[in-house]
């Protein structure tokens, strides 16, 4: 089982027309830029997205030494589907939140993109859910303790969880989540930084689009005025 993360995001304005970013030739001596492209693949793919490919070097800050010279970084390069929707304002990035992030930001540095991860909002959020399966709580002022999981039943109403809740910030939690297109069960988090992570393999990407977009319209847009 491979998780896969859509990182949800309030769009104000995207090219249409998709954008390339070069990057500069010479790494070694100079400070390189990643690429990062965006064009588009399928009109109307799926409930009325658009469908792109996108590429971006997403930058790893590591220390090493590559024939005989130092480097401070390294580049992966990444190929992934982003999906935008215009009626909605909404936009989709098929990748890990870290890289999608960043890849928003640089599509924003051009002028030609506004695009905004949501800001979730845990406390208006989990009072919708079922049953939360599990929650990551970050942030924690404890001696030798930073980070900490609850896991279990219902975990959010155990008095461990309200306490390091209240002591640090939810960063993601994980649920059991109903369709209500197929009534199946499926595992899925949510995380702070405004991606949903689907922990089940689902058969086509139409069918991630479809529960994505179930679990944004449920639970996350309600709240957050879009």
């Amino acid at each position: 089982m491979v998780a896969k993360s859509y990182l949800l995001c309030k769009t104000n304005k995207f090219n249409r027309e998709g954008y390339f970013i070069p990057i500069q030739q010479d790494l070694f001596e100079h400070e390189g830029t990643s690429v990062a492209k965006l064009e588009i693949n399928k009109p109307d793919f799926h409930l009325g997205f658009d469908q792109y490919e996108c590429y971006y070097d997403y930058k790893h800050k590591t220390k090493g030494i590559v024939f005989n010279k130092p480097f401070n970084y390294y580049f992966e390069p990444l190929n992934f589907y982003a999906y935008y929707r215009d009626d909605l304002k909404l936009s989709l990035f098929q990748t890990k939140t870290d890289a999608a992030i960043e890849f928003t930001n640089k599509l924003n540095s051009t002028k030609h993109f506004d695009i905004n991860p949501f800001n979730i909002q845990f406390n208006k959020i989990i009072p919708l859910i079922v049953d939360v399966a599990g929650a990551w709580i970050a942030d924690l002022k404890r001696a030798h303790l930073r980070t900490a999981g609850f896991f279990g039943p219902n975990v959010h109403k155990s008095e461990e969880y309200k306490q390091a809740a209240e002591e640090g910030n939810v960063s993601s939690i994980q649920m059991k989540y109903i369709s209500e297109k197929n009534n199946s069960e499926y595992y899925v988090a949510i995380s702070r930084k405004g991606s949903i992570i689907l922990y089940d393999t689902l058969p086509t990407i139409e069918d991630e689009i479809d529960l994505v977009y179930e679990v944004y319209s449920k639970l996350i847009c309600p709240h957050l005025n879009c």
